[in-house]
């Protein structure tokens, strides 16, 4: 059996298209575990018209946050494998059946497969012959670092049950950072699918959409604990250095006050030029990667003016 973990707070509006895309999956072998965190809308009473027997809903009657409902649906799951879908996305009807094969066949503990970014319900995912890679832990945990294709999310991976043993959330708006590369140090090997199987639903009401100042902040935090956990295991990972550097260069595109005076209080200004090297420059990020690490080391606000000129020029094509 496999358990997928549902999370939703006040989401009326999206949980009906996310719940039947689960529901529906090829792979009828689940336990579907909602945890209903204190929604003061209408969720609960949609919740209560499906009358699959899949369905557990644990009720929450104050709001606990994401992460922390993501380990009450941990903690209540009996499944081998554990699956993660935000209550705003959605998933093709073959995805558990698709990345339960790719365990089983492999013999790994975790697989994962690619996502889209959608703005509404009618986008469909481009057919793409199908590429499959298997590779060990180390491999992953060094896409997550430089942000390859949502490798660092947790909820387009189905994930060994007891890799969680000794692993939790963390009461924090970021979630997905501070687990995902100590799913990475644990897993012995991990299989990569090219194909789309998850989509990600873009909107005004995201978490990071409202709270994009703490999201931000609690962002480069996260970071900075990884990148000293990861620091004492690997000392010698550039993709470690290399994460913390394109991370400031995003921020620094935000161009947000609060956020920039946090930073400046941190001085990671100054973290910046210590990790800056020619060991980064000659490691294989592209180009465009290494031209935005000179240019913020020499001025940051050069970089955001030449970031929104292009943006600007990019969108008159």
């Amino acid at each position: 059996m496999i358990s997928v973990v549902l999370n939703v707070y006040n989401d009326e509006k999206h949980i009906k298209k996310c719940l039947d895309s689960v529901i529906n999956q090829t792979y009828k072998d689940i336990e579907i575990i909602i945890v209903n965190d204190g929604s003061s809308d209408n969720t609960l009473k949609v919740l209560k018209e499906y009358k699959d027997k899949r369905i557990r809903i644990i009720n929450n009657k104050k709001n606990m946050g994401l992460s922390l409902s993501r380990n009450v649906g941990i903690e209540n799951s009996k499944g081998e494998y554990l699956f993660f879908v935000d209550s705003d996305d959605y998933i093709e009807k073959d995805t558990i059946d698709y990345l339960y094969n790719l365990c089983k066949k492999n013999k790994v503990e975790m697989s994962t497969c690619n996502c889209l970014d959608v703005y509404d319900y009618d986008t469909k995912a481009k057919d793409v012959e199908e590429r499959i890679t298997i590779e060990p832990g180390i491999s992953l945990l060094k896409k997550v670092l430089l942000s390859e294709n949502r490798k660092g999310t947790i909820w387009n991976k189905l994930i060994k049950r007891e890799l969680f043993d000794d692993i939790s959330f963390e009461d924090r708006i970021i979630n997905d950072v501070v687990v995902v590369y100590k799913l990475a140090l644990k897993v012995k090997k991990i299989a990569f699918s090219n194909k789309t199987k998850y989509y990600y639903l873009r909107h005004k009401e995201s978490v990071v959409a409202k709270h994009k100042t703490e999201w931000t902040i609690d962002l480069y935090d996260a970071a900075i604990e990884r990148y000293n956990y990861i620091k004492n295991i690997y000392p010698d990972l550039i993709e470690n250095d290399i994460c913390i550097l394109k991370l400031l260069i995003d921020i620094n595109n935000f161009n947000d006050k609060k956020v920039d005076k946090y930073l400046k209080e941190k001085k990671a200004k100054k973290l910046y030029n210590k990790l800056f090297s020619f060991k980064v420059l000659r490691s294989k990020i592209s180009f465009e990667d290494k031209f935005k690490i000179v240019i913020y080391r020499v001025s940051p606000r050069f970089l955001r003016f030449i970031t929104k000129v292009y943006l600007k020029i990019k969108g008159k094509r």
